[in-house]
């Protein structure tokens, strides 16, 4: 009966360790695996089935892990393997509000040099950069001719988003503001969504760097470079996105349209009266007809030298013509008198 005893108790204690090692060996796999999300799926291979290893090494790389616990710390990744560096995703600010604020402004002006310089002075005064601009002149045949054209200028700007309602206030110090908009666009949710992708795939690529170093066989470094090109690709790609993203919402666009005027626009009253209003149209008229004779004489004292050799070779058309006239006339009296 002891023996008995003795040998059931040496098979547990042998079937004890068994289980025990081969625990062992995938407990950590699965300790590291347990958050994953169980439904992905493994695409099959075009090629031949690997070995063991190499599918297991492929079964991994293809998931796209997704990461809930939030943005990973860049300290945290290593590099390794072949050469191969690893891409830092940019750094955000926790979970704020990711909004890209942007202004348009139009701007009148009697002083057009003044107005640019003033906006050059606000660029400085609250830290701002031209991304784009244009400015057209007067041309030397308009200055010429003197035919009253206006000079015009477009900025678009980037100003840091906190200084945007400051410098946005201080437009009246360049001329007369006649429109202006704004307009807010909130990202909050592409952003982050795009975040927590690229988190996902860096830990993807963390985990391929680490395949990589450890794999022996080449059809396994085969393997595992093409998986972690397609990763690095979509990091690199995603790392740009929000680098683009994170500027715009650092700083904000403000869009200005300056265009000279003789005089500003007048600023009408709402409540006119209906004598108001006619009076307000008959100096228009006026106003108008003014203009007309204005650059009517204008331009007849501008083309006084052509009106005249005009004129000259319209004159002698006239006597030529009159002459042959008179002589055909005078030929015909002399054959009726015959």
């Amino acid at each position: 009966m002891k023996k008995k005893i003795s040998i059931i108790l040496s098979l547990v204690l042998t079937a004890t360790f068994l289980i025990a090692c081969s625990g062992a060996n995938y407990a950590p796999a699965l300790a590291e695996n347990e958050w994953m999300d169980a439904d992905f799926a493994v695409a099959a291979p075009a090629a031949p089935m690997p070995d063991a290893p190499a599918l297991e090494i492929m079964e991994e790389a293809a998931y796209d892990v997704w990461d809930d616990s939030g943005p990973v710390d860049n300290a945290q990744r290593t590099g390794g393997g072949a050469g191969i560096s690893t891409t830092t995703a940019p750094e955000t600010d926790g979970f704020s509000e990711k909004i890209i604020y942007s202004i348009n402004a139009d701007i009148e002006t009697t002083n057009f040099d003044e107005t640019i310089a003033g906006v050059h002075e606000l660029m400085a005064t609250y830290n701002a950069f031209i991304e784009n601009s244009r400015v057209s002149g007067i041309h030397y045949e308009s200055k010429f001719y003197g035919w009253n054209t206006f000079r015009s200028a477009y900025f678009s700007l980037r100003v840091p988003k906190e200084r945007l309602d400051a410098m946005t206030s201080s437009l009246d110090n360049l001329g007369n503001v006649t429109h202006i908009n704004s307009n807010a666009t909130n990202i909050t949710s592409q952003f982050f969504d795009t975040q927590s992708r690229l988190n996902s795939l860096t830990i993807q690529e963390d985990r391929l760097l680490d395949m990589l170093s450890k794999a022996e066989d080449v059809p396994d470094l085969i393997l595992i470079e093409e998986r972690l090109s397609d990763v690095r690709y979509q990091v690199e790609s995603l790392t740009t996105t929000l680098s683009n993203w994170q500027n715009q919402v650092d700083y904000s666009t403000l869009t200005l349209n300056i265009r000279e005027v003789e005089q500003f626009s007048e600023r009408v009253e709402i409540h006119r009266s209906y004598w108001q209003q006619i009076g307000d149209g008959f100096m228009s008229t006026i106003r108008g007809v003014g203009n007309f004779f204005m650059n009517l004489f204008k331009w007849i004292i501008i083309s006084a030298p052509v009106i005249i050799i005009l004129a000259v070779i319209g004159v002698t058309a006239l006597i030529i013509v009159k002459w042959k006239l008179r002589s055909i006339a005078k030929k015909k009296e002399t054959n009726t008198d015959k």
